[in-house]
């Protein structure tokens, strides 16, 4: 009699527990079909970075460009500036030449600040630039990002120096000390990511090889 009259209370119970469960279940499938979705649009985006940013390096003014790009690159080289390390750059001029963008960027250092200058500047103190940095957007994400490092992309023809190479070593040198945790927060997520998923995506094709 007790167990006759138990029963409706355990399957009303479990009845309760399984209404609960689905609603969980679909969540978790949800977020699962998320992640997944995310995942893709992450790799589609890196897929064609290229694309992206040749269209953004057209309609972006070259001032906003090259600001945001020297102050990035002026909170990383400050400490090394400070310690008068970056002196090797008086009166010489290093490009960095990103071949996929057909973007050109001009570097040199007047007095204790590194500037940026535009192709007339530039020939106005070298008629040919001192160094020249080749590279892709992808070479470069993953050089900036210190996840694969300037001689691994050289010998592997990712990366082509001419011009002086002595300047060249200084500054690939230079390079692997900066301390990222200097750039600002946004970008340095952006940088993390992207190469990240350059890696995973390098590491899926030659896995199916």
């Amino acid at each position: 009699m007790l167990l006759q009259k138990l029963m409706p209370k355990r399957a009303s119970l479990n009845s309760a527990l399984l209404k609960d469960a689905v609603p969980t279940r679909l969540l978790e499938n949800r977020l699962i079909q998320d992640s997944q979705l995310f995942k893709k649009a992450k790799q589609k985006v890196v897929e064609n970075s290229s694309s992206l940013l040749s269209i953004a390096h057209k309609i972006m003014p070259t001032k906003v460009e090259n600001y945001f790009v020297l102050h990035q690159v002026k909170r990383l080289s400050q400490p090394f500036m400070d310690d008068g390390e970056i002196d090797f750059l008086d009166n010489k001029v290093a490009e960095v030449d990103i071949r996929d963008l057909s973007a050109r960027w001009y570097f040199t250092k007047i007095g204790q600040q590194l500037v940026m200058l535009d192709v007339a500047e530039a020939q106005s103190i070298s008629p040919e630039p001192d160094v020249v940095f080749s590279a892709s957007v992808d070479a470069l994400v993953l050089m900036a990002s210190q996840k694969v490092d300037p001689d691994t992309l050289f010998f592997n023809r990712k990366l082509k120096i001419t011009g002086d190479t002595e300047l060249g070593l200084e500054i690939k040198n230079l390079f692997d000390q900066f301390d990222l945790e200097l750039l600002d927060k946004p970008f340095r997520k952006i940088l993390d990511t992207w190469s990240d998923e350059l890696i995973s995506v390098k590491e899926t094709e030659a896995s199916t090889l």
